[in-house]
C-alpha cells in the first residue's frame, strides 16, 4: 500500500501570516515613522553585517525588510496586502491546479510583484467580504469596502465614512482595471515605437517640444536672457552640488539621436543646445568655475538627457544659486528651506544669520508667487503650483488666502549649536469651495491630491512649481553625487506625503531608480578604467572637456 502523505496545512506554510514579519525583523512597531525605520536598520546592519561576523541570512532578511519598509509605496502595499484579510495569500496545498486567469487578480498581483515584493507563484489571492467574510463580488463606491451580494442590503461603515448604505456601481471596478490595462498597453506601444524609430516622439512629447520652442523663441528676443530666470525653460534642468563639483542634469526636449548636442562651457558661461533648436541653457554662472579641471558631460544615446560635472572654482564653497539672475536655490535638488504641508496651511522655514532683524526682511505673499528679500543676505522667489483643471472651472481659484498669510522672525540654533534666526512663513490655504464641501467631503483639491499625468497611481505635486521634478532628474543627480562624495540628499517625493528629506550615506538608502543609475555608472567606470591604459598610451584625454555616455535610458 503506497504511503499516504500527511495532510498539508496551507496556513502553516505562510512565512508572514500576520503581515508584520518585516517590522519584527527591524524590531519596530507597525506604526513606526520612516526615521525610526532608518535608525533601526542602521543599528542592526552594523550588528549583523557579514564583514563584522554577523549572520548573512539575518543580514539579507534585514536588507529585504528595509527595502520594503523604507519605500512608502512598497510599504503601503505590504501593509495592505499582507495584513488585511481581504488580501490574504495562501499557498496552495497541491502543486497542480487550474491556471490563473487574466482577470482582476492577475492585475493586482502584477502590481504587487512590480514593486519588487515577493509573491509565491502558487499563491492564490482571496478577496473576502469585509462584513461577513464570504467571497467578495462588489466594491462599495462610497468607501471602497469589498462586499458580497448579500451584504449589499446591509449598512456598514469604514474608516472616516459613517454608517451608510452601500452604493455599488457594477462597472466601477471593471472601468478602473480597464484603465490600468490601457495605460500598460500605451506604455508598451510607446516603447515599441521607440525601438523601431529612435526619433519617435509621443503626442505629449511633441506638445512639450512645442511649448519649449515657444518659450525659447520669446526668451531669444530678450537682451538680458543670459541673466534671466524663466521657469518655462528652467523646468528642463536641475542641479546639485558636492564640495568640489556642481552637477547639472538636463532634459533636452529637442534632442535626437541623429542630431548633435552642443555643450560649451567657459569660466563664466554655459551653453547647452541641440542641433536645429533654440538653446536650452545659455546663461552666465553665478560663481567661479575651475577651468583647469575638465568638465565632464554624460549623455544618453538619444541626446535627450545630459549631465554635466562642473568643477567649482573654490572647492568647499557652497553655491547659493547656479546662474546669475536666479533666486536662492532655484532649481536646486536641495532647497534652501524646510517646507511642511498640512490640511490648512504650508509652513516654510528659512535659516538666517543671527544678526538679521525683522526690519531687514521683506515678505510678499503674492497671488501667484512668494517673494522674500533679506537685506544683503538672500533673495527668494517661488511660483505656486496651480491646478489647471480647478483654475479653468472657477474664476475665484487661488492657491493661498493672502489675507491670512503671516511671517515671523524667531531666535534659534543651527545644526552646530550656533545662534541663528529662523524666518517662519505661514501660507494659509483658502477655505474649501462649495463644490469641495458638497462633492469632496470638504477636502481641498490642491497640489497634494492632483493626478500626475505620467502615472495613474501617483497623486501629488510639490507646493512650488520651481521644485517640481517632471523628468526624474533627481534620481540621476543623487547617483552622481553619491558616487563622488559617498552620500547625497534625497528629497521627499510629492506623492509620498508625510515623508521628509534625508541624507543617504549607504547605497541601500537611495531610491530604487538612483540605485540603478549608480550600478550602471559604476559598470561604465570599470569599463573606462580597463581602457584607460590604452588611451593614455595613445596620448591621453582632452583637458578641456570629456564626454561620456550615460548607461541609462532617458
Amino acid at each position: 500500500m503506497p504511503p499516504v502523505d500527511p495532510p498539508v496545512d496551507p496556513w502553516g506554510q505562510v512565512d508572514d501570516i500576520d503581515g508584520n514579519a518585516h517590522y519584527k525583523t527591524l524590531g519596530v512597531d507597525i506604526r513606526a515613522s520612516a526615521e525610526d525605520i532608518k535608525r533601526a536598520y542602521r543599528a542592526l546592519a552594523k550588528q549583523h553585517h557579514p564583514d563584522k561576523g554577523g549572520d548573512p541570512a539575518a543580514f539579507a532578511a534585514l536588507q529585504t525588510a528595509f527595502e520594503v519598509l523604507s519605500d512608502p509605496q512598497k510599504r503601503a502595499v505590504y501593509d495592505t496586502w499582507a495584513k488585511e484579510l481581504q488580501f490574504r495569500y495562501v499557498r496552495a496545498a497541491a502543486a497542480a491546479g487550474p491556471a490563473r486567469g487574466q482577470g482582476g487578480e492577475d492585475i493586482l498581483l502584477d502590481e504587487f510583484e512590480g514593486l519588487g515584493l515577493k509573491c509565491d507563484p502558487a499563491t492564490q489571492l482571496v478577496v473576502t467580504c469585509e462584513v461577513c467574510r464570504r467571497p467578495a463580488t462588489k466594491e462599495c463606491w462610497t468607501c471602497g469596502m469589498a462586499i458580497c451580494e448579500f451584504c449589499t442590503l446591509k449598512r456598514h461603515w469604514k474608516g472616516g465614512f459613517p454608517l451608510h448604505w452601500p452604493l455599488v456601481n457594477s462597472a466601477h471596478m471593471a472601468e478602473r482595471l480597464a484603465k490600468r490595462e490601457l495605460e500598460k498597453k500605451r506604455v508598451e506601444d510607446v516603447q515599441q515605437l521607440a525601438l523601431e524609430s529612435p526619433n519617435h516622439r509621443s503626442e505629449a512629447e511633441l506638445k512639450d517640444i512645442r511649448a519649449f520652442r515657444t518659450a525659447a523663441a520669446e526668451l531669444a528676443g530678450d537682451p538680458n536672457r543670459a541673466t534671466r530666470y524663466d521657469l518655462r525653460i528652467a523646468r528642463y534642468y536641475q542641479w546639485a552640488q558636492t564640495a568640489a563639483t556642481v552637477f547639472l542634469a538636463c532634459r533636452v526636449p529637442t534632442g535626437y539621436a541623429d542630431r548633435e548636442l552642443v555643450v560649451e562651457c567657459s569660466a563664466a558661461r554655459l551653453l547647452v543646445q541641440a542641433e536645429d533648436s533654440p538653446p536650452l541653457v545659455d546663461r552666465f554662472f553665478a560663481h567661479a568655475v575651475d577651468t583647469e579641471r575638465p568638465i565632464e558631460s554624460f549623455k544618453t544615446v538619444d541626446n535627450r538627457i545630459c549631465v554635466l560635472a562642473i568643477p567649482k572654482g573654490q572647492p568647499g564653497e557652497r553655491w547659493r544659486c547656479l546662474f546669475e539672475g536666479d533666486s536662492e536655490g532655484a532649481r536646486c535638488m536641495q532647497p534652501p528651506y524646510n517646507l511642511t504641508e498640512t490640511e490648512d496651511d504650508v509652513l516654510l522655514e528659512l535659516e538666517l544669520p543671527f544678526w538679521i532683524d525683522a526690519e531687514d526682511c521683506r515678505v510678499e505673499f503674492g497671488e501667484r508667487q512668494l517673494s522674500v528679500d533679506v537685506r544683503n543676505t538672500l533673495r527668494l522667489e517661488r511660483t505656486y503650483w496651480r491646478n489647471s483643471g480647478e483654475e479653468a472651472r472657477s474664476r475665484d481659484y487661488t492657491v493661498i488666502d493672502q489675507a491670512q498669510c503671516v511671517w515671523s522672525l524667531e531666535e534659534d540654533c543651527d545644526a552646530s549649536g550656533e545662534r541663528c534666526k529662523l524666518l517662519v512663513l505661514t501660507l494659509a490655504r483658502p477655505p474649501p469651495t462649495e463644490e469641495e464641501v458638497t462633492w469632496k467631503k470638504g477636502k481641498r483639491q490642491d497640489n497634494r491630491v492632483a493626478q500626475r499625468p505620467e502615472s495613474m497611481h501617483r497623486k501629488g505635486f510639490r507646493f512650488f512649481a520651481d521644485d517640481e521634478d517632471t523628468y526624474s532628474l533627481e534620481d540621476i543627480l543623487q547617483a552622481v553625487c553619491f558616487l563622488e562624495e559617498g552620500r547625497t540628499y534625497v528629497p521627499p517625493k510629492p506623492w509620498s506625503q508625510g515623508e521628509e528629506g534625508y541624507w543617504a550615506d549607504q547605497l541601500v538608502l537611495l531610491p530604487a531608480a538612483a540605485q540603478q543609475f549608480v550600478a550602471r555608472l559604476r559598470e561604465q567606470q570599470q569599463q573606462e578604467a580597463q581602457e584607460g591604459g590604452q588611451q593614455q598610451a595613445e596620448g591621453g584625454g582632452d583637458k578641456g572637456q570629456r564626454q561620456r555616455g550615460v548607461a541609462a535610458a532617458g
